[in-house]
């Protein structure tokens, strides 16, 4: 009977989080369709503006597939008990997530160095895109922080076993769902930047 329960709850948790990554998903569709149109419309004006992407970018890439790997590292010695493992492993992740974070706000920052603004009269609509685009991200990535320190919590009252993980699994992977999101974006700028087509 528990075990019918716990499949009912395990279901209703994956249709919350599956409505919610395929929202998510619609508004970058959504937001990367609105640079196509945007770079198209101005370039045949000759008024985009092509802007390498900071460096930066591609450390913080590097970060997120790592913190990916030490979320599925934490989640598979749950699965065998292992709770101090378990518990370290989603620490680096949740570190690493943070220098995620960082490098994306150096990579701002580079940005302004470099002239690009977001708003204002020196402003230009290519580098606003990077902005939303990589701003929206990381309010979400934010988000995901805060799902891992709850998670982090529930371990430490020991919330979670081997037998009883649905929400320590969910959590895991709107995180992987996060990092993949990003790998998208990073190369669909990446592309897109020095592309005239795209």
């Amino acid at each position: 009977m528990q075990n019918q329960e716990d499949k009912r709850k395990e279901k209703a948790f994956k249709s919350m989080l599956m409505f919610g990554i395929f929202s998510i998903v619609m508004l970058f569709a959504g937001l990367t369709s609105a640079y196509i149109v945007s770079k198209g419309a101005l370039s045949s004006e000759e008024k985009w503006n092509y802007i390498a992407l900071p460096n930066v970018f591609a450390y913080s890439t590097f970060a997120i597939i790592l913190s990916s790997i030490f979320a599925v590292f934490s989640l598979k010695n749950l699965k065998k008990n292992k709770l101090k493992n378990t518990k370290r492993y989603l620490m680096i992740a949740l570190l690493l997530g943070i220098v995620f974070s960082v490098f994306q706000l150096q990579g701002w920052s580079q940005l302004v160095n470099e002239g690009h603004f977001f708003a204002g009269k020196d402003s230009n609509v290519a580098a606003s895109f990077i902005y939303v685009l990589t701003g929206v991200h990381l309010a979400h990535l934010f988000a995901g922080l805060i799902v891992f320190g709850v998670l982090l919590y529930k371990l430490r009252m020991n919330k979670y076993t081997s037998e009883n993980n649905i929400g320590f699994k969910l959590g895991t992977w709107f995180w992987h769902f996060l990092g993949i999101l990003w790998i998208y974006l990073y190369g669909f700028l990446l592309y897109s930047t020095s592309n005239p087509v795209v």
